[in-house]
């Protein structure tokens, strides 16, 4: 079986072992949960600005965790430590118009902010990732809402993703955009989508989708992605997203850091 955290971020090169850690307790709190002991998977979603997976691909190890790249795939790399694996498999964040994001699972190639949506995911498309569109608090409210709509009734099938994230509130309804999603079986990936500061890291592993499949290891994510495809609707999905206290800090602490930063989320 598979846990797959479908959308991380690393942010920085020294939350790369903590991260890996965080996610490793995560998923084994998870396997005691169930009958079975899941293979943890971190699918990245890195932006313009983060180049952490390709320093990542060029260590031997990151702390206390041994770092090998699989040989078929530069984007995947099997990372372990005591007897604990992960998979950890490039992807990429793009900024699209309206501050939109889309995701690019499985890839290392790197594409350019500020293009129309539809533009961009075709070059995700092109590039052999999955399309990914992740929810953002009030970002598919009002016209951006709107598009993401009208993107969703021009597609059905696994040519286009939504993203759930572990940052949600907790409580609130679901979206709606993501049962009218799976209405016209476009799947739905959760994952946490770490906030770059009060060690928000330590939520990455504990909000996903499980795959109840084995792959090849020899070439993980194309075993991975082929599931994905294959099934009907979303994927199952485990975990709780986040509690009032975590949703409103991070709400204020990433205006703070937006404006310090310089630039959006």
């Amino acid at each position: 079986m598979l846990a797959i955290d479908a959308h991380v971020h690393f942010h920085q090169r020294r939350w790369v072992e903590p991260t890996l850690s965080a996610a490793a307790a995560n998923f084994r709190l998870l396997a005691a949960t169930r009958d079975s002991k899941p293979l943890g998977v971190l699918l990245l979603a890195e932006s313009t600005r983060e180049q952490v997976f390709e320093w990542l691909r060029d260590q031997s190890r990151a702390g206390a965790w041994t770092v090998k790249q699989v040989a078929a795939e530069p984007q995947t790399l099997r990372i372990g430590n005591a007897g604990v694996e992960l998979l950890v498999v490039c992807g990429r964040q793009i900024r699209a118009e309206q501050g939109l994001e889309v995701l690019a699972l499985g890839t290392d190639q790197r594409f350019p902010d500020g293009l129309g949506l539809e533009r961009t995911l075709a070059e995700v498309r092109q590039a052999r990732a999955l399309p990914v569109l992740p929810w953002g608090f009030g970002k598919w409210l009002g016209r951006r809402g709107r598009r993401v709509n009208e993107i969703l009734s021009e597609r059905s099938g696994k040519s286009l993703w939504l993203g759930d994230s572990g940052g949600r509130l907790r409580g609130l309804r679901r979206p709606r955009l993501m049962a009218e999603a799976e209405r016209r079986a476009v799947g739905v990936l959760p994952g946490t989508d770490p906030f770059p500061f009060g060690h928000d890291y330590r939520r990455v592993g504990s909000f996903g989708c499980l795959l109840p499949a084995a792959i090849d290891l020899s070439q993980p994510w194309q075993s991975i992605a082929a599931r994905l495809r294959a099934i009907e609707g979303s994927p199952t999905a485990y975990g709780r997203s986040t509690g009032w206290f975590r949703f409103g800090f991070n709400q204020a602490w990433i205006q703070v850091h937006m404006r310090l930063h310089g630039r959006s989320r």
